[in-house]
Order: C-alpha cells, then structure tokens, then sequence
C-alpha cells in the first residue's frame, strides 16, 4: 500500500497540482525541485529519503524549445528517468512517469496505445526513451511502472507560453486574439482529470502498463476560442498567421479504453467547465483549495 510519495518536479505546472491533490488526499509528500539538487546527478538521488511511490516530473517540457536545444532535452528527460528508475529499483519503490504524444502523423483517430509511435520533436523523442527505460526496469528489476501518455493538460498556473493560457491573457486584454494556425486540433484534457486518473494509478497494483489520459474529444484552435467565447459571453476576432509549426501534427484524440478499463476511471471536465474555471480565475492556482 502506497503511503509516502516523491515528486520530483513539485515547483512546475503539473507539480504544484500533483502535490496539492496529494496532500489532500492524506499521502505524505516529498516534493522535490531544482533547489534540492539536478536529478540527473546520481549524488541527488542518494540524499533523497527511501519511499513507496515515484511521481517524476522533472526535466525540460516546452516542445518548442527542444528543437534549439535537442541535447538539453535528451539529457534532462533521459537520464534523470534512468536514475530515478534506479532509486525505484533500490528502495522498492513503484514509478509513475509522465510521458507524452508521440504516435505517428498517421495514426487513426482516436489512437490507442498499441499504435504506431514516431516521436515528432527532441521532447516527445526523449519521452520515448524514457518510456522504454520503463519498460527494461520493469522486466529485468521488477519495477512496478505505469506510464501516462497525457495530451494537451490545461489547468490554472500554467504558463502563458501554452496555447490556452496564452489565449486567455490575451481575451483579457482585447477582442482580439491572435494565434499562429486556427486548424490544429486538440484533445484537452483538464488538470483536475489528469489528478483523478493518477490517485487511480497510484492505489492501483499495477506491473507495467501505459496508458493514454485524454477525453476522447478533439478541438481545433477556432473551437477552442468560440468555446472560450461562450464561456466569457463575448465574440472574438481571429487573427491567424496560417504557419504550419515545424513537425506539427494536425489532429489528436485519445482513445483512452485502456485507463477506464484499468483505473476504473472516467474524465468528468468537459472544454467549456475548464475553461470557465480559467476564466472566472485571474489569480493563479489557489493551493488552499
């Protein structure tokens, strides 16, 4: 039975969410951040106390960004995987790691974990690699590890660099909004389902599975903001560059079967309930909640 946690990236988006919702749930809660030392020095990991469960997070996420600096993201995103998996491995601890989208340009909709994969970017590349490092401690150490596929998590506190929250500021601001390409389609999925599907993870025996967390449903960039519109009572005006983002792919949506199979989980946020939240909250995240 799981009753501790370590969390490495606690400080980010993602993690400041993980660590209140464990919190709240009762479990005792190691956050861990950059102050407490590179997680992919292995000195890092022997300073940090023994614990049943892993949640990482650490490592470099902007998928823009991987492209000026591939090296940077294969190195953060691998190597601390490896040694985390090792701290697994050493203290019995099980592992949950956050990867991403990487099946192929192809793929049929909605994709389902067994399709094809071909990371399209040095980030979801470096996912891939640490995916596979999941599975070799799995089957060669015995590391119990679930791996997440989540798709595009929204949520408050995000940073603007994202496209909703980028949205948002911009509403707030003028009617306005300009984006780079209107046709990208999405599958969101709020923050709040994100955590439901990782308590399930984590009070879950599970040996190795993967497990794509998205709702089902595909949003394209003009659907977003005319949902944004609804939600805020106001109409928009779009102004689009039309640029195709490099390796950019068109159109995603889980099939996520596999989660509500396993987890007995179910997403309960629909586009428009989260990004009313987002909306009617100017103030970040509020952690007291």
């Amino acid at each position: 039975m799981v009753k501790s946690i370590l969390v490495t990236g606690a400080t980010g988006f993602l993690g400041r969410h993980v660590v209140r919702d464990l919190l709240r749930r009762g479990f005792k809660v190691e956050a861990k951040s950059r102050a407490d030392g590179d997680v992919c020095d292995v000195e890092t990991w022997k300073k940090f106390p023994a614990t049943d469960c892993v949640i990482h997070l650490a490592g470099s996420t902007f998928v823009p960004d991987s492209w000026d600096d591939p090296s940077k993201f294969l190195q953060n995103n691998t190597l601390g995987t490896s040694l985390a998996l090792d701290f697994c491995r050493n203290h019995e601890a099980k592992f949950v790691f956050f990867s991403t989208y990487m099946y192929s340009r192809e793929a049929v909709m909605p994709v389902s974990e067994d399709s094809k994969l071909r990371p399209s970017n040095p980030y979801s590349l470096s996912k891939f690699f640490g995916e596979n490092l999941c599975k070799f401690y799995s089957e060669h150490f015995g590391v119990k590890a679930v791996i997440f596929r989540p798709f595009n998590v929204y949520g408050l506190g995000q940073s603007e660099k994202f496209l909703i929250p980028s949205i948002i500021r911009q509403a707030r601001l003028s009617d306005v909004i300009e984006v780079q390409d209107t046709k990208p389609s999405r599958d969101y999925v709020y923050v709040e389902d994100l955590l439901a599907a990782l308590n399930c993870a984590i009070t879950t025996d599970i040996e190795l599975e993967v497990m794509n967390i998205g709702t089902g449903r595909s949003y394209s960039v003009l659907e977003l903001i005319e949902t944004l519109g609804i939600v805020s009572n106001r109409k928009f005006k779009i102004r689009s560059a039309m640029i195709e983002r490099q390796s950019e792919i068109m159109h995603t949506q889980a099939d996520n079967s596999r989660a509500r199979e396993i987890l007995n989980w179910e997403p309960q946020w629909s586009l428009k309930s989260g990004l009313k939240v987002l909306w009617n909250n100017d103030s970040g995240i509020n952690f007291e909640s």
